[in-house]
């Protein structure tokens, strides 16, 4: 807290803006971003004499935020560029770009300006097959595993559900991490393979709230039937209240990711020291300050097969008959085996 202390503008943001609802990767990222992008230049002579001027660029899809007002998250990730910059010897020149649409950050991409692209896992699957960008990392919760969780269906005990059919006419919640729903893709695919329709259609009702704990605890009480939630936040949970294990898990998916960090596939001055700069975030006080304050424990590299489940959950859920509610008007897959973009984001 001392270093948001030291930066009013910063502390202001976050308090007035609720900025610890953007998502972790967001802010984490950008912070980070300014160690390793940085190129040598001439020393500049005002306040900051002795340091070198630098350039970063980076474009955010709007699905790497949730509930943030969109200038304020400008704003406050400058902050941290700043703070961080001038820490390893360099003042700034950067620019934070925040976009609605993969066609945009392509049109970066095409154009070479842009150094970090941060994106959900669904805006990489439509860049992937143009061969512009490289996945690289994501955010971890976990301090030694890897970054990967499930979504789960829970029901209460109480309720005698057994089988995923017998929740038919019943209530559910479903939330997920992100601006784009994976839990509820995840739930229409699961319900596909047991040929029991959409979850429009089979369930009686479905609510979205923003928050985990507001799927979890409704059904812990019995005021809902069922709830779609990622285990991480469910771990959590169960961590401040233990009578929360008792919950049933009636299904789960394969581990996914849903958050990219990626950069251009042509490689610029300084990548190494970009990525060692994001992976060795927790090794520092000042890096492990912005780490919990954005609700994550470090920095991942993407493994070989780990984009998988996502790439699998995405091309069922594009396959399902009807038309995917998630997918904006007017959208055209990159190639056509690649998953749909799934909706307007709710800035």
């Amino acid at each position: 807290m001392r270093l948001l202390r030291a930066h009013p503008r910063l502390f202001s943001l976050v308090a007035a803006a609720g900025w610890i609802r953007l998502r972790p990767l967001a802010a984490v990222l950008c912070a980070a971003g300014a160690l390793a992008v940085a190129q040598p230049g001439t020393p500049v002579s005002t306040q900051n004499r002795g340091l070198h001027r630098a350039l970063m660029r980076e474009v955010s899809s709007s699905s790497t935020f949730s509930g943030v007002n969109r200038n304020d998250a400008r704003a406050a990730l400058k902050v941290w560029f700043d703070v961080v910059g001038q820490q390893k010897g360099f003042v700034l020149d950067s620019k934070v770009d925040i976009v609605d649409s993969v066609a945009e950050i392509r049109e970066r991409l095409e154009s070479h300006s842009v150094e970090l692209v941060m994106m959900g896992v669904t805006d990489y699957l439509q860049l992937e097959s143009s061969r512009l960008v490289v996945p690289l990392l994501t955010d971890s919760r976990s301090a030694q595993g890897g970054a990967l969780y499930s979504y789960l269906l829970l029901v209460n005990p109480s309720s005698g559900a057994t089988a995923i059919a017998n929740l038919r006419g019943k209530n559910i919640l479903v939330s997920a991490r992100g601006g784009r729903n994976a839990g509820l893709a995840w739930l229409d695919v699961l319900l596909g393979k047991e040929q029991l329709g959409r979850a429009a259609s089979f369930f009686a009702s479905i609510k979205e709230p923003d928050k985990a704990q507001a799927c979890i605890l409704p059904l812990f009480f019995g005021t809902v039937d069922a709830c779609v939630v990622d285990e991480i936040n469910l771990n959590v949970a169960k961590e401040m209240n233990p009578q929360l294990g008792q919950l049933r898990v009636l299904a789960r998916s394969r581990p996914m990711i849903e958050s990219v960090i990626a950069t251009p596939v042509e490689p610029h001055p300084f990548q190494k020291e970009l990525i060692n700069a994001l992976l060795s975030l927790q090794e520092d006080p000042r890096g492990r300050q912005l780490l919990l304050i954005f609700r994550t424990n470090r920095m991942a590299r993407i493994q070989p097969g780990d984009l998988e489940p996502a790439r699998e959950l995405w091309t069922a859920y594009e396959r399902l008959p009807g038309s995917p509610p998630f997918r904006p008007a007017g959208f055209a897959p990159v190639a056509e085996s690649k998953p749909a973009d799934r909706g307007k984001e709710r800035n």
